[in-house]
């Protein structure tokens, strides 16, 4: 007899499928810095990423013990507050300081395409949470390559400001600034910090952003690293800082979107200050960036499907599942995740072009508590009437 064309097979078949993969949580801080080690180890290469999460690694970037550079006691540092993974890029120091403010800016080589200075920031294998140059990011120049650095790589910035007194930190906040520039995820900080060198056998100045990189990745992405105190003995300039004063220098610099490091009630040297430089909480861009980062990851697992009902359902359900887990874990207050009505139109469908709206909330800092106190002839009324 003929075949019979529709016959598929006379028993059974199982066919598994598995439900959409987690997304999992949004992960660490991971640091990137750039600057100078001119007495780095063999090991240790130039413009290019080299990743240290421990104080042996970053002995290689001075095994002489002098502590020549910029990097070596900023790592130091903030491995003395925090064990995250740290990528340092060694730019060689120039003949003049303007030459080596050029090899820290960096670029792009026109023979080899290795991207140098800053630009190697992007190459780590980890991406950089918070990024940073001290020592030389009070330059406009610098700065404002490190903003829009941080802008594409969704890091956060830390950037020393100018070693000038209170007044002229204000004037210099009022020059920096353009959230389309990147400015928003940037966070300045005003006086420079001591801290004890054995190379010196002394206390020594760090640049500003130093000990605030170490207190930035010591909290959790969306939390403010205001309030953190840190291990500076000495700082540069005084500021004065009072908790229940508006017109501090303190209170001054906070308004204008500066950081500083003042003596607080808990001892020793604090960071104070929640804001990046146009008044953003820093703590908002990190969430941003953090939710940013993973939204990426898990897009790119499912590009080029079709987009089926089922699909999109699926789509909107991962998508949901994995914001409530950071609801469950306290990282935000809620969150809801629909299509959107009015933009999912059918020439934007025909496009392969779809959105997916996430709604949510977010934690602000614990910036100003407002206490009450309210004399109440109620409460004299009513101990008198006890009494007599």
């Amino acid at each position: 007899m003929a075949e019979v064309t529709n016959f598929e097979h006379n028993g059974a078949s199982i066919e598994a499928s598995e439900p959409p993969e987690a997304m999992g949580g949004i992960g660490d801080n991971v640091i990137g810095l750039v600057g100078t080690a001119p007495n780095k180890a063999l090991g240790v290469p130039l413009d290019s990423p080299f990743r240290i999460n421990s104080f042996t690694l970053a002995a290689m970037l001075d095994p002489t013990g002098l502590e020549a550079g910029t990097l070596y006691q900023t790592v130091h540092q903030i491995l003395k507050v925090v064990k995250v993974p740290i990528y340092v890029v060694v730019v060689e120091e120039g003949l003049t300081d303007a030459d080596t403010l050029n090899n820290v800016i960096g670029g792009i080589d026109l023979e080899s395409g290795q991207k140098l200075g800053l630009q190697a920031l992007g190459v780590c294998p980890e991406a950089p949470t918070i990024i940073g140059a001290p020592g030389f990011s009070s330059e406009q120049a610098v700065h404002s390559e490190l903003a829009s650095v941080g802008k594409r790589l969704r890091a956060r910035v830390v950037l020393d400001g100018k070693d000038v007194p209170v007044s002229g930190q204000v004037t210099n906040s009022q020059a920096i600034g353009g959230a389309e520039l990147g400015y928003d995820r940037c966070y300045v900080v005003h006086q420079m910090p001591a801290v004890y060198s054995k190379a010196a056998k002394a206390n020594v100045f760090l640049p500003p952003s130093s000990l605030a990189i170490a207190a930035l990745a010591s909290v959790k992405q969306w939390e403010s690293p205001g309030n953190q105190v840190t291990y500076a003995a000495d700082v540069s300039r005084t500021v004065e800082y009072n908790i229940l004063d508006k017109s501090s220098e303190g209170d001054l610099l906070n308004r204008y979107g500066v950081s500083y490091y003042a003596r607080t009630d808990l001892g020793g040297f604090s960071l104070i200050g929640n804001r990046s430089i146009t008044g953003k909480f820093i703590s908002y861009v990190g969430l941003e960036d953090a939710l940013g980062r993973k939204l990426g990851k898990a897009a790119q697992k499912v590009m080029a499907k079709n987009l089926t009902k089922e699909f999109m359902e699926q789509e909107v359900k991962r998508i949901d599942d994995w914001m409530q887990t950071l609801v469950a874990d306290g990282t935000i207050p809620g969150a809801k995740i629909y299509l959107h009505p009015e933009l999912n139109s059918v020439e934007k469908y025909k496009n392969g072009t779809w959105y997916l709206v996430i709604d949510y909330g977010r934690y602000a800092p614990n910036e100003h508590m407002i206490y009450q106190l309210n004399a109440n002839d109620e409460i004299i009324e009513e101990f008198l009437g006890d009494v007599l």
